[in-house]
């Protein structure tokens, strides 16, 4: 299985322009370019907790609505003002409605109509979205111009119509019948990151072809006369590559050093999307 990594890897910083394509014209160093691309990419975005966004996650998502129905269920609440029980009538902001075999007592949705003169279609994906590649919906592309993300995770409808309800889980999210949203679960790759790839691959590459490279050796102290090693322990000690120019830009999105990224639950996000995972 081949791992996904942008196609975007900037060598400049290691290589002429024709060095490159030198390189690319031979199978045996273009195979080991691409091996070091996609460690590298891979090596930069496990250091920076995941905030660098590799490949585009595809998701069926489901609209954000109120008891399955896309509309609001309001209700009143009885109470008897004789024994200081407090009256809730149709209106309120907080009413019971039933979803799912449940009742609520709260707004519902909670994004919808939220800050809004008017109900917004929208559906959440799990974020931070950093960039969208495309939104299809029964097998056509969607202008860009007809939706925004606001609050790093929510895809809001803006050309008037809304997101689908509902869709044919068993066709294919791109046919007839589907809805697909393609992006990137984090900082899509931009200047920084794909110089910084390029920079770390370009290392990698001179390692697996036998040249000098900035990449640690792992030996801190070596003793001639009693044979002794200091190994500095782990792959990359303090989660750096020990590369100032790669180090800046995992620095950049991991300033403290996390080893994984944060989750963030969100309890009105109770019908999560739907993300192939194997199979056609």
């Amino acid at each position: 299985m081949t791992m996904c990594y942008p196609s975007t890897t900037d060598w400049g910083c290691a290589y002429t322009p024709e060095q490159i394509a030198e390189m690319r014209s031979s199978p045996e160093k273009l195979a080991s370019m691409e091996w070091a691309e996609m460690l590298a990419w891979g090596t930069i975005a496990s250091l920076a907790a995941y905030r660098i966004g590799v490949c585009p996650t595809v998701v069926r998502p489901c609209a954000a609505q109120c008891a399955g129905t896309g509309t609001w269920i309001e209700a009143p609440v009885g109470g008897s003002a004789a024994i200081g029980l407090p009256v809730m009538t149709i209106g309120s902001t907080f009413v019971p409605y039933l979803s799912g075999g449940s009742w609520y007592n709260a707004c519902g949705c909670h994004s919808r109509n939220d800050c809004s003169c008017g109900a917004l279609s929208e559906v959440m994906l799990p974020g931070p979205v950093g960039d969208i590649e495309s939104v299809t919906i029964d097998g056509v592309v969607l202008d860009r111009a007809a939706y925004r993300v606001d609050g790093g995770n929510m895809l809001v409808r803006l050309d008037g119509d809304e997101w689908p309800i509902c869709q044919d889980m068993s066709a294919a999210g791109d046919a007839a019948g589907g809805f697909q949203v393609s992006y990137y679960r984090g900082a899509a790759p931009n200047m920084l990151t794909q110089r910084a790839a390029g920079i770390l691959a370009s290392e990698l590459f001179k390692a697996c072809t036998g040249a000098k490279c900035r990449l640690p050796s792992k030996v801190t102290n070596v003793s001639r006369a009693g044979v002794t090693y200091e190994i500095e322990p782990g792959l990359w000690p303090n989660g750096m590559t020990g590369i100032r120019e790669v180090d800046a830009v995992i620095h950049l999105y991991n300033p403290n050093g996390l080893r994984q990224p944060p989750r963030v639950l969100i309890p009105e996000l109770r019908d999560k999307p739907r993300r192939k995972t194997w199979g056609f």
